[in-house]
């Protein structure tokens, strides 16, 4: 189960690099046509707004994974290990309720706006507004490994500074 994990971590955090590259490119392209060429294409800024929003649902999902969002731990200190991973499990469960809800809502969402089309770049929206349910489901994943890891005893998983990039 650690390699399947690894695996989706090293492809998540390579989707979100490849997009970054890409974005750069697009951004770049666009301040080069605007000053150099006098001519700005429409569409640059369009594909980079949904190509941040894809990189910004991927690495909130990879964040639940390495346990690198923004917590407040001033408590968990404190409590010993046995409540630490009560605290964690109920902390698990709570995004998990929230997940759900974002995952249906949103393929929901998405199917409905998959006949609509961009107006400068002709991006389909549907395929932007998939960002949220893949983003959200893939986060679903991994709170629901981490609440069996702390059910089975082991430690909350929080982000060590020598564990964000592999």
């Amino acid at each position: 189960m650690r390699n399947i994990l690894q695996l989706l971590d090293r492809a998540l955090f390579g989707a979100i690099a490849l997009l970054l590259i890409v974005m750069v490119v697009d951004v770049s392209w666009q301040v080069f046509a605007r000053y150099i060429l006098g001519d700005p294409p429409a569409w640059t800024e369009e594909v980079a707004r949904y190509i941040f929003t894809w990189q910004i649902f991927l690495g909130a999902a990879l964040a639940f994974g390495r346990g690198s969002h923004i917590v407040v731990d001033a408590l968990m200190a404190m409590l010993s290990p046995k409540a630490s991973r009560v605290v964690a499990a109920l902390s698990y469960l709570a995004s998990m309720a929230l997940m759900i809800p974002l995952v249906k809502f949103g393929f929901a969402m998405a199917e409905l706006t998959s006949n609509t089309w961009a107006a400068a770049s002709g991006v389909n929206i549907g395929a932007v507004y998939a960002a949220l349910p893949v983003g959200a489901a893939i986060g679903l994943f991994y709170l629901v490994l981490n609440l069996v890891h702390v059910v089975r005893g082991g430690n909350p998983v929080r982000a060590e500074a020598s564990t964000m990039v592999d």
